[in-house]
């Protein structure tokens, strides 16, 4: 019978402990933030905050861009290059492999140093973009 019950009770916090992808996804986004958000700048940007979106399984990405890459018509005159080096580091990165698998989005929001309420580069990705 002591068996029977402790067998119950790790099955209850076994199933009680367990996080599904998208729980996952959101905590590891938030943990993300939380310990290393704002990044230094490099390549002219800085990773502001990610976040995960449950209802979308979009994986978004809030940076901002300084210095040289702040420049509106730049990016509009370069976004098709900007467009295929984020697709290109998605199918690249192996840190979301996982995320990748399950079929996730991946957004990039980019807003200028200058003026922060402007964005410069606002992109999404799905499956069919980096699953190439």
């Amino acid at each position: 019978m002591k068996r029977i019950l402790i067998f119950m009770f790790a099955a209850v916090l076994f199933a009680a402990c367990h996080e599904d992808l998208a729980d996952r996804a959101a905590r590891e986004a938030k943990e993300f933030t939380e310990k290393n958000c704002p990044t230094p700048v490099e390549n002219f940007t800085r990773t502001d905050s990610v976040v995960f979106d449950k209802a979308t399984t979009t994986y978004h990405y809030y940076c901002t861009l300084t210095d040289n890459m702040d420049d509106s018509a730049l990016i509009a005159t370069h976004k098709d290059e900007i467009i295929e080096g984020l697709t290109n580091g998605l199918r690249q990165s192996t840190d979301i492999k996982i995320y990748k698998e399950a079929g996730f989005n991946f957004a990039y929001t980019c807003h200028s140093q200058k003026n922060p309420q402007q964005v410069l580069l606002d992109a999404v990705f799905t499956k069919k973009d980096y699953g190439k």
